[in-house]
């Protein structure tokens, strides 16, 4: 039974990124067009996949009524930044699965996306002068943010779609922070501490023009 299990786990990348969204937001349930929404995936593919992880046990359901959606759009907004939808069918991560703690643990370590590749969509973004990396991206809890950026006509567009696509694949919010280059020198002349909690912590620059130690 197990080896069946496993072999049913890494059979394509749009469960790797379900794998990330329910590891990743244990506390939450979703329904499938939710869940498609979150990954950018085709929603009868995502329905074929949760239907093969909710079949081996990785995800267990839950049908909610009209009258209990409210309540379940306040506990996943509460969790996870999540909005609630109304009734339906919810799946949820079966913490009791027998390779819950092994893929947790793999997928909380994976990297979200190669670092070259990461550079040079954040360098498409605009005039690109500081771009760093921390949180989710490094593996690391508790940081400010997950990436900071600091540029000049930066695109709002092109930052909202690396930002949805990094979502979709990390399966978490990204928390992010952008500064004009002005604004940047300002603050880090003036000790920010904001800025001193990002840079003196445990962090990647991508992007380094301004050559910030």
């Amino acid at each position: 039974m197990s080896t069946q299990i496993l072999e049913q786990i890494f059979d394509s990348s749009i469960r790797v990124r379900l794998f990330k969204l329910f590891l990743r937001n244990s506390d939450s349930m979703y329904r499938v067009q939710d869940v498609a929404s979150r990954i950018q995936a085709n929603t009868r593919v995502v329905k074929k996949q949760i239907d093969g992880l909710y079949e081996i046990g990785f995800l267990k359901k839950k049908t909610i009524g009209r009258g209990a959606s409210k309540k379940m759009a306040k506990r996943n907004k509460k969790k996870s930044g999540e909005r609630g939808r109304g009734a339906g069918v919810y799946f949820y991560i079966n913490r009791y699965f027998d390779f819950y703690e092994e893929l947790r643990s793999l997928v909380l370590k994976s990297s979200p996306a190669s670092l070259s590749k990461l550079a040079r969509q954040i360098g498409e973004l605009g005039r690109i002068k500081l771009a760093v990396l921390s949180g989710v991206f490094i593996n690391t809890e508790n940081c400010r943010v997950d990436l900071f950026v600091v540029g000049d006509a930066i695109s709002k567009r092109k930052l909202k779609r690396l930002l949805g696509s990094l979502e979709a694949e990390v399966g978490k919010s990204i928390n992010y922070s952008v500064l004009t280059t002005d604004d940047f020198k300002y603050r880090y002349g003036m000790f920010d501490r904001f800025l001193l909690d990002i840079l003196e912590g445990p962090h990647k620059k991508v992007i380094n023009k301004l050559k910030i130690e």
